[in-house]
């Protein structure tokens, strides 16, 4: 049909010039159309169930399409004669001569019907040509009638081959209907076999004799050998194993119910039983063999027999005595050590009793005499019968008067009914109950005592309050004493250096007398020290009472240090000693009070530069830390202290015992008094000292924060 379309459309073209546009579409269009008829005609015909019904309906409907496709080659070809003989037209007039012997041969079967095309394609031609004045016609005319000729005898022939072969068919047809009805019966059977054993819910397979091969197997069986496909006795894909094979086929007959090893095709191993029948199958000696998948039962049996085995392992590790009875109150399983508490062999006493088991245990136990201690067997067997019978986990708690041991017997319930007994040996658990007891007795013992001692302690300790008031009471007195008298002393006292000055200097003339002169300034030595001791006694006590208030601002190191320097550069030429301060670093500054430094820094230097020997050195330095603290180091190459000096020197009043330190004039209160001005600062002081080496001295000052911070 495909190919009538194209080669009308191949027609069509060929003739572009010789026919309008409207002819060649219109042609091209109704060959589409007729195609389509037959398509559609063919289709139904054979999607019809009713069509043998109505055979006739069928038969005049395709005979109308044919004519009009017959009649559509006729006219096509009466056009094709009447134009001029030329290339185009000739070879389009082949073109349709091809179509109307294509489709003649097509429908040879229907002899009508091809005849009718034929005809109709191409006796209207034939007289178009025999009519034609041109000389040529008639020659084309005989050429037309010998081609239907031809084209009408070709189909008679098809049409004969299609029926002698048509009646080839029906013979063979009828002589296998024949055939099959001769083995109806034996078909049938083995169909209702098949069905029984297709739907039978265990695996079933026929295993031929001779070789094991498998011939069929249901649906169980294929899954259970991994067997894909239904098997048929030409093409078996499973042998039995040689084994199996002897098993059903040969002498020793199977029994129903031993389990064997069964190889399966996807190379697994499974357990099963099997049962053989002797049977014919298509012909052959076989066997219907019934197979019993135990592999799931085998597996559990074997899981249970590893169970059982770590449990008599677990149990045969045990410390405690456990034993297992049944809902019968007999003796199931047990490990050695509860057959040793219950004095019974382990291989007598599975499958006791409870009760024989109790008594048993009685019976092996010493005679009340015998025990060395109070024993009421009796009295026992009642309570463990009791517990025994109750399974609520209630402890059962006795002596053991053979192994002199402490039991506790607990009985469980168990959901199948059973018993389960544990016996765990409590002696140690006793023996640390009766220590524990005693500790307890001792503990109290030790209470009482303690009690005491915490009533003597809190006495003491009330003595103790009292004293340090009496002693902060004592220290607010000296403080107050100090601070008045200080007071008191310091008014007659600047009168006395006043004087002593004006007689010294000569300011209202000179007294005529040497000696005096030498009195007038001793008394003002005298003097001027006495204020200074004054002045650091105060301080010390205003430290001490809390009344010293700090006014701390960044100090330049270098003013610091060089009004430090000036006030002792006399007494340092005097003595001989080189006072320097080492430089520090640009806009170096030292975060304090600044009068409170400065008499830090002039006591130590005083020091340093009254107890170093003529030569020597004294050194202030500056150390800034990152974190905005300083550390001031004053140093010297003086004396020196020893560990047990440094202590005395920090002491009030202190003075070490050495033959410079006590040539020169001191009072003891410097080094106490710079110690207790930089703990007010909230930093703290360091001496390291060596004797006849020197000493130096350091003062931490705290950062800032730190500082603002104590104020």
């Amino acid at each position: 049909m495909v190919g009538q379309v194209f080669a009308a459309a191949v027609a069509a073209l060929l003739l572009d010039g010789a026919l309008p546009d409207l002819w060649r579409f219109g042609y091209v269009a109704a060959t589409l159309i007729v195609v389509l008829l037959q398509y559609f005609t063919h289709r139904t015909f054979r999607a019809d169930r009713n069509r043998l019904r109505r055979p006739k309906d069928w038969w005049l409907r395709l005979a109308a399409i044919y004519v009009l496709n017959g009649t559509l080659f006729g006219a096509m070809m009466v056009i094709l004669v009447t134009l001029p003989r030329e290339p185009a037209p000739l070879l389009a007039l082949m073109v349709v001569v091809g179509m109307t012997t294509s489709v003649a041969l097509t429908i040879s079967v229907q002899l009508v019907l091809s005849a009718a095309v034929i005809l109709t394609a191409t006796v209207p031609a034939i007289v178009v040509l025999l009519l034609s004045p041109m000389p040529d016609s008639k020659l084309f005319a005989a050429a037309a009638v010998i081609l239907a000729g031809l084209l009408l005898s070709f189909a008679y022939r098809l049409n004969h081959y299609f029926r002698r072969s048509t009646a080839l068919v029906l013979r063979l047809r009828n002589m296998l209907q024949d055939r099959a009805r001769t083995s109806e019966h034996a078909e049938e059977t083995q169909r209702r076999l098949r069905l029984i054993l297709d739907t039978a819910p265990f695996p079933i397979v026929v295993a031929r004799r001779e070789d094991g091969a498998f011939l069929y197997s249901n649906r169980p069986a294929a899954e259970l050998f991994g067997i894909e496909g239904q098997l048929v006795a030409a093409s078996p894909r499973y042998v039995l194993d040689p084994l199996h094979h002897q098993r059903i086929f040969g002498q020793q007959s199977t029994q129903s119910d031993e389990e064997l090893q069964i190889a399966t095709a996807q190379g697994k191993t499974i357990w099963a039983t099997i049962a053989a029948v002797p049977m014919q199958y298509a012909g052959e000696d076989a066997a219907l063999v019934v197979v019993n998948d135990v592999t799931a039962k085998h597996a559990s049996e074997e899981r249970l027999r590893e169970a059982e085995q770590r449990l008599s392992d677990a149990l045969a590790v045990a410390p405690d005595g456990v034993g297992l009875f049944d809902d019968q109150d007999r003796l199931i399983i047990c490990n050695k050590a509860y057959a040793d508490i219950a004095g019974v062999p382990l291989s007598q006493i599975i499958g006791m009793s409870h009760d024989e088991i109790c008594r048993r245990s009685m019976a092996n136990r010493p005679r009340p005499g015998q025990a060395g201690v109070r024993t009421d067997y009796q009295g026992w067997y009642a309570e463990r019968v009791r517990t025994f019978k109750a399974a609520s986990g209630e402890p059962h708690i006795f002596l053991d008067t053979g192994s002199r041991r402490w039991l506790q017997i607990r009985d469980f319930r168990l959901a199948s009914g059973g018993t389960a007994s544990l016996i765990t040996d409590i002696s140690e658990l006793k023996a640390r109950e009766r220590e524990l007891r005693e500790a307890n007795e001792n503990l109290a013992a030790q209470a009482e005592m303690l009690a005491a001692r915490s009533e003597t302690l809190e006495a003491a300790r009330k003595t103790a309050i009292k004293a340090h008031q009496d002693a902060e009471y004592a220290n607010r007195a000296k403080s107050q004493f100090l601070a008045h008298m200080s007071h008191e002393l310091r008014t007659p006292l600047n009168a006395i250096i006043g004087f002593s000055e004006i007689m010294a200097m000569h300011l209202l003339g000179p007294s005529g007398v040497p000696q005096y002169d030498r009195y007038a300034e001793d008394i003002l030595a005298a003097g001027r020290h006495l204020l200074s001791v004054i002045d650091d006694i105060l301080d010390l006590s205003k430290v001490e009472a809390g009344k010293m208030k700090l006014v701390c601002d960044h100090v330049p190191w270098s003013r610091l240090a060089s009004d430090c320097l000036t006030l002792l550069r006399p007494m340092a030429a005097d003595r001989m000693i080189v006072l320097q301060a080492e430089p520090a670093p640009e806009g170096a500054a030292l975060y304090a009070d600044e009068r409170l430094a400065k008499q830090m820094l002039v006591n130590l230097l005083s020091n340093a530069v009254k107890y170093t020997p003529s030569g020597g050195q004294a050194a202030l330095r500056l150390r800034p830390q990152s974190d905005g603290s300083a550390v001031v180091e004053v140093a010297d190459t003086g004396v020196g202290m020893g560990p047990e000096d440094v202590e005395k020197a920090l002491e009030p009043f202190g003075r070490i015992d050495s033959a410079l330190v006590s040539q020169m004039r001191g009072t003891g209160l410097g080094l106490p008094l710079v110690k207790a001005l930089i703990e007010l600062h909230g930093g703290r002081l360091e001496i390291d000292s060596e004797v006849g080496k020197g000493t130096v001295v350091r003062l931490y000052f705290p950062s800032p924060p730190a500082v603002t911070g104590a104020n």
